[in-house]
C-alpha cells in the first residue's frame, strides 16, 4: 500500500486571500510543487497557510488572527487539505486545527522554512560564535523521540520540563535537576549525527569548501546565579583545518546561507522518520534568494537524492530562476508548477496551472514581445528551443557529452548531437537538404536561442532578432526517420 499524499491545497479569507473566493492548488498526478509569485500575490501567504495549518504549538494563534482585512466579516474562511486517501481536513474560523490523522501525523514531519529561518543560523547572531541551541530544540528536533530512562519521549516535551524552581528547596531542586539529566541524556546524541548530515549537504555545494563542528556541554543549574548554564550548541567552522573565528567576516551570502539551510535540512532527515505512511513535508519560501545560481543547483540536487520520498512545494518570486528550473523539470511527472500574480485592480491574487512544452513558452515569448519585454521574449525562446531539442535526443537516445554539473552541459553540445543525428538519418540527399535548412534558420537565430546571455539586461537583443528566433524555433521540426 503506497504512503498517503496531499492532493490539493484550498484556501480563502486567509491573508492575502480574500473571501469567499477559494484559491486552490492542485497537485494532480504529481508529487510537489513549484510556486512563483511576484511580491504581494500570495506567495508568502501559501507558506503561511501550509505551516498555520500544521502547526501544534499550544501557543499557536487562531484562524481569526490571519483573516484577509478586505473580505466580508461573515465570510467563512478555511484552509483545507485534501489527502489521497479520500480524507479531507479543513481548519476554519470555527474549528480548531485538525486533531485526527493524517493531518496530524503529517504536522510531526513538516518542514516549513523562510529566508527569516535562515537568518537566526546566520545573521541576527550577535559576537563571534553562533549558538544554534534554541533553534536545535524549538524547529530542528523537537518532535524526535530519544530513549531516556527507560522510555520513549521528543526533544520539545523533554525541554519544556527545564524549568527553573520556583524555590531552592530540595525536593523542588531534585525535580529541576532529574529533568535536565533527561534532557541531557536525550539531547547530546543527537548532536553528531545532526552537524554529520549537515556537512554531507554541505559537500553538494561547489563552492563550500569549508567543514562544520558543533560542541554541546551538559547543561546544569547554577543554585548561586539562579540560571541554567551552557545552553549552547556552538556551531564553528573550518577550513583547510584552520577555524574561522568569525564566519561573518569570511563567508559570503551565499555560503552563510548554504551553511543554515543545510543545518535546517538536517534537522529534517535525522528526526523524520525514513518510511511512514502518512505524508512527509517540506515547504520552501525564497530560502534560495541568499543563494547565486552557481549554489542554487545542488539544491534541486539534495531535493533529489535526500527528500525523494517527501512531498516538496518550493516558493519563489525570482522569475528567471522559475523559468530555468522549469526547463530542468519539463517531462517530470513528479512536479506541477503554479503562477501567482496581482490581478488588474492590484491587490486580489490571481493563480492558475503553469502550462509546459515547446508551445507554451513560444506562447509567452510572443506576449512578452507584444508587451517590449525582449529579454523576456528571448528566454521563452530559448526555453522553447532546449525542450524542442533534448526531446529529440531522448526520444532517439542520441549520445551528449555527460558531464556531471549540467550547466557544463549547454543547449550548443544537444544540439550538435541532434543535427548530426538527423542529417545521418536522412534517407534521401533530397531529405538532409530540407532539414539542413530549417537547421540554417536556427543557427542563424542562435544568438538568442544558444546564448545564456541572450536574456540578460546588460546583453543588447533588438526584437527583429527575437522575433527571427521565435518563427525558427517554431518551424524546428525534427525528422521521425
Amino acid at each position: 500500500m503506497s504512503p498517503t499524499k496531499i492532493t490539493k491545497i484550498e484556501i480563502s479569507d486567509f491573508r492575502a486571500f480574500p473571501g469567499p473566493s477559494v484559491y486552490s492548488f492542485e497537485f494532480g498526478t504529481a508529487q510537489n510543487l513549484f510556486v512563483h509569485g511576484e511580491n504581494g500575490s500570495g506567495k508568502s501567504s501559501l507558506f503561511q497557510a501550509i505551516r498555520e495549518f500544521l502547526n501544534r504549538d499550544r501557543a499557536a494563534k487562531p484562524f481569526l488572527d490571519f483573516k484577509n482585512i478586505d473580505s466580508p466579516a461573515a465570510t467563512l474562511g478555511q484552509v483545507t487539505l485534501s489527502f489521497s486517501d479520500g480524507s479531507l481536513q479543513s481548519w476554519s474560523h470555527s474549528s480548531t486545527r485538525p486533531a485526527a490523522s493524517p493531518a496530524s501525523f503529517t504536522a510531526l514531519q513538516t518542514g516549513c522554512l523562510d529566508y527569516r529561518s535562515l537568518l537566526e543560523t546566520n545573521f541576527s547572531q550577535e559576537g563571534e560564535t553562533v549558538n544554534i541551541f534554541k533553534i536545535a530544540v524549538r524547529h530542528l528536533v523537537p518532535n524526535l523521540e530519544v530513549p531516556v530512562g527507560g522510555r520513549s519521549e521528543p526533544i520539545g516535551a523533554l525541554w519544556a520540563r527545564v524549568k527553573k524552581p520556583s524555590g531552592h528547596y530540595r525536593n523542588r531542586l531534585a525535580k529541576c535537576n532529574a529533568a535536565v539529566a533527561e534532557f541531557n541524556e536525550g539531547f547530546a546524541p543527537l548532536v553528531k549525527p545532526l552537524i554529520e548530515k549537515a556537512g554531507e549537504l554541505l559537500a553538494k555545494f561547489p563552492t563550500c569548501d569549508f567543514t562544520l563542528s558543533a560542541a554541546f556541554q551538559p547543561i546544569r543549574y547554577d543554585t548561586t546565579a539562579r540560571e541554567f548554564r551552557n545552553t549552547e550548541l556552538v556551531l564553528s567552522v573550518y577550513r583547510n583545518g584552520s577555524l574561522l573565528p568569525n564566519r561573518h567576516n569570511f563567508l559570503n551570502e551565499a555560503r552563510l546561507s548554504a551553511v543554515g539551510l543545510v543545518i535546517y535540512l538536517a534537522g529534517l532527515l535525522i528526526r523524520v522518520p525514513t518510511t511512514s505512511p502518512y505524508p512527509k513535508l517540506l515547504v520552501l519560501d525564497d530560502v534560495l534568494v541568499g543563494l547565486d545560481m552557481e549554489n542554487r543547483a545542488p539544491v534541486l540536487e539534495i531535493l533529489a537524492q535526500y527528500f525523494s520520498d517527501w512531498q516538496v512545494i518550493l516558493l519563489t518570486y525570482d522569475k528567471v530562476w522559475y523559468e530555468m528550473v522549469q526547463v530542468e523539470m519539463e517531462g517530470k511527472p513528479d512536479w506541477r508548477a503554479y503562477e501567482l500574480w496581482l490581478g488588474p485592480d492590484g491587490s486580489t491574487p490571481m493563480h492558475r496551472p503553469r502550462g509546459s512544452g515547446p508551445e507554451y513558452y513560444l506562447t509567452k515569448a510572443t506576449e512578452a514581445l507584444a508587451a517590449n519585454d525582449e529579454h523576456y521574449a528571448a528566454l521563452h525562446a530559448r526555453m522553447a528551443f532546449e525542450v524542442k531539442v533534448k526531446k529529440y535526443c531522448d526520444t532517439w537516445s542520441i549520445r551528449v557529452p555527460y558531464k556531471k554539473d549540467p550547466k557544463a552541459m549547454p543547449a550548443q553540445s544537444f544540439w550538435t548531437a541532434a543535427k548530426a543525428r538527423a542529417v545521418a538519418k536522412a534517407p534521401t540527399p533530397g531529405d538532409a537538404t530540407a532539414v539542413q535548412a530549417q537547421f540554417l534558420a536556427v543557427e542563424t537565430a542562435k544568438r538568442i536561442v544558444l546564448n545564456p546571455l541572450s536574456h540578460s539586461p546588460t546583453q543588447p537583443v533588438t526584437r527583429s532578432e527575437v522575433q527571427s528566433a521565435i518563427n525558427a524555433v517554431r518551424n524546428l521540426v525534427f525528422p521521425i526517420w
